[in-house]
């Protein structure tokens, strides 16, 4: 997050990045000052413990070598403990593992009293707790709450026992701990001063240097800054100059290119339309040559159908023909009527003539059979004829009327022929002068193409200047562009994300 902030920010965090390294040295060295006072309260109670452990051990020893009795010893023991005063009115008690006081000096109403249910104002048992401190460890500390003579009101203290089995007596004394705190507070009253004094001192040292280093850097990113905007402004003109004319030039080269593409595909269309109008007239001269051939085989099938046409009228000439053959076949049958009756009436006649006429009666009869079939053959050479007849009319309108369509389609395609002669013969005229036109525009093409050539190169040659220009314009942007970072990353560094420069 400190990288988006300026240098005065950067400058003034540090500043008071030394002042809480600075209070954390000074947290450091009253915690160091605390424990020494503390240290020095303790030390202080061990010894004045010990000048009273060295009189209860002196008298157990007298005890011990049977000089003293044990209760004289003791009691001499508490005579000269009692007479014992350091510090003003602090003394030396004496008590029991079983919560029982010996001996309180600043109050002798409370020696042999039983003082296990004693408890400070935070509920610690402090004869109780003694006790087990002796027991545990034989000596040691002990923290708790006691009003100093004369007062009701709690201080907290700090005590030091020692523990003599043989008697079962517990030496200890204690120390109010209002002196060390008052002292403590006199060394963080100085420590507070002297922070403090130098906090306003880093902050202002600080401010001074910042704006010592920022104004100065302020003005040269200014200047930096005005020329980066000209440069860039002027580079962004040539830029967009220099993009307009390659963009024309680029235009202009497609266009001509487009352009000579074109009349290259024209000049090649005219050549083969040049070609394909040769081979047209060509083609028109011999479909002309074959058109009239058609016209002359139209002719000749006109005159064919006309011969058609007249042999299907003698097909008629057949039909009367059949009708004779019929007419003479009808004769013939009635001979052969007569003969079978003729026939029948030799028989009767025979068979009336008895013996005498059995040979004429088989002469009758072979006439007679003859006669019969006679009769069947010229009936059905009648149906033949019939049939025969049928068929040949049948053909004959049959005949008739495709001879007729087929006049009537070959006098139409014989009049469209004429036409198709007339028009190709036209068409091979126009095809002509469009031939002649075709060659005059394809050499008129090939000298623009020549020219649309020249202008393609001479459109390429502005293209490339036009990209170098470009292209220097861009490298100036680029300066430019790269000028703008390094103004930006100075104002950053001055100012961080909060631009004041524009």
């Amino acid at each position: 997050m400190s990288n988006n902030r300026g240098i005065k920010f950067k400058i003034l965090l540090n500043s008071l990045l030394s002042v809480f390294i600075f209070a954390m040295f000074l947290v450091y060295i009253s915690n160091i000052y605390w424990n020494e006072l503390l240290d020095s309260k303790k030390e202080k109670l061990q010894n004045i413990v010990e000048v009273g452990s060295t009189i209860v051990s002196h008298f157990i020893d007298l005890e011990k070598k049977s000089i003293l009795p044990k209760e004289e010893a003791q009691n001499r023991a508490k005579d000269t403990i009692n007479s014992i005063r350091y510090s003003g009115k602090e003394y030396i008690f004496i008590t029991n593992t079983k919560a029982y006081q010996v001996l309180n000096p600043v109050k002798p109403e409370l020696s042999g009293k039983d003082m296990s249910g004693f408890t400070d104002p935070n509920g610690v048992k402090l004869f109780v707790e003694i006790a087990n401190v002796a027991k545990k460890s034989g000596k040691g500390y002990v923290e708790y709450m006691f009003p100093k003579a004369g007062s009701t009101t709690p201080s907290k203290k700090l005590s030091y026992v020692n523990y003599f089995p043989e008697w079962d007596w517990i030496i200890g004394t204690g120390l109010y701990m209002d002196d060390a705190y008052e002292a403590m507070t006199r060394f963080l009253e100085i420590l507070l001063f002297a922070c403090l004094f130098c906090i306003a001192t880093l902050i202002f040292i600080g401010i001074y240097f910042a704006n010592s280093v920022v104004k100065p850097l302020t003005e040269v990113c200014l200047s930096l800054l005005n020329s980066s905007e000209s440069l860039f402004n002027k580079s962004n003109e040539l830029k967009n100059s220099s993009s307009s004319v390659i963009k024309y030039s680029k235009e202009q080269e497609s266009s001509i290119q487009t352009t000579a593409a074109a009349i290259s595909e024209i000049t090649s269309m005219i050549g083969k339309t040049t070609e394909l109008t040769s081979n047209s007239a060509t083609l028109a001269n011999n479909i002309s040559g074959k058109a009239e051939d058609g016209e002359v085989s139209m002719k000749n099938m006109i005159t064919s159908m006309q011969g058609i046409h007249e042999a299907s009228s003698k097909l008629k000439e057949i039909e009367n023909i059949i009708n004779q053959i019929e007419s003479k076949t009808q004769v013939i049958n009635k001979i052969v009527s007569k003969t079978e009756l003729l026939s029948l009436n030799a028989s009767i006649e025979a068979a009336r003539a008895g013996e005498h006429g059995k040979g004429f009666s088989v002469v009758a009869e072979e006439v007679g059979n003859l006669a019969h079939m006679s009769g069947k053959s010229s009936s059905e050479i009648q149906a033949l004829l019939q049939r025969s007849r049928e068929e040949v009319q049948r053909i004959l309108v049959q005949t008739i009327d495709r001879v007729e369509d087929g006049q009537k389609r070959t006098l139409k395609v014989s009049a469209a022929f004429s036409d198709i002669v007339n028009g190709i013969k036209e068409i091979n005229f126009q095809m002509g002068q469009v031939s002649d036109a075709t060659k005059e525009q394809e050499i008129g093409v090939k000298q623009i193409s020549v020219a649309m050539g020249q202008l393609d190169q001479l459109a390429l040659k502005n293209t490339v200047e036009s990209e170098n220009s470009l292209k220097s314009t861009e490298d100036i942007s680029t300066e430019s562009n790269n000028l703008n970072e390094i103004v930006e990353k100075t104002e950053i560094v001055i100012f961080g994300n909060v631009k004041k420069l524009k």
